[in-house]
């Protein structure tokens, strides 16, 4: 069974023991944050693989880049960003923000849920680990994507 309806007629994934995979699109300008590396504390079997992508600026993203890693199977999308007043490129957080919100409508109207995409900030302090704690918290109750399975049917 390759996944079900749901009542609000959204794709659910299969229950799954596979590891949920996560892209996190830094912007390089971040203190680094080592635990965002490091598989974070979740309810889930198994951590999640994160892969961290470094940009120049966050506001740089376009949708299409976040609409691609949904296509490759990624369960989760985040964006790392300055906070309000401390991007280099002064709007960089207030662009991606308006960016993601369109694409979260996207993800809505289509069923896979908007909440596989989240923009987090790190605290103004730098506190390590503040990416790995808005990693586990976006991972709550997640289900793996649907897209995951149909393309590892597929074969690539």
């Amino acid at each position: 069974m390759e996944g079900s309806l749901s009542e609000s007629g959204a794709v659910a994934a299969p229950p799954s023991d596979a590891p949920l995979e996560v892209v996190l699109f830094r912007c390089v300008t971040l203190p680094p944050d080592g635990a965002a590396r490091e598989a974070p504390p979740t309810s889930q079997p198994t951590p999640p693989s994160v892969r961290e992508i470094g940009v120049p600026c966050a506001g740089k993203l376009q949708p299409e880049h976040f609409l691609k890693a949904f296509e490759q199977g990624v369960d989760l999308v985040l964006v790392a960003t300055c906070g309000d007043g401390r991007c280099r490129y002064l709007e960089g957080r207030r662009r991606v923000q308006r960016r993601i919100d369109y694409v979260k409508n996207i993800l809505d109207d289509i069923g896979l849920g908007g909440e596989r995409l989240a923009l987090v900030q790190p605290a103004p302090d730098g506190g390590e680990g503040d990416l790995a704690r808005a990693t586990a918290a976006a991972l709550a109750g997640l289900q793996p994507s649907p897209l995951s399975k149909r393309i590892s049917q597929r074969g690539g």
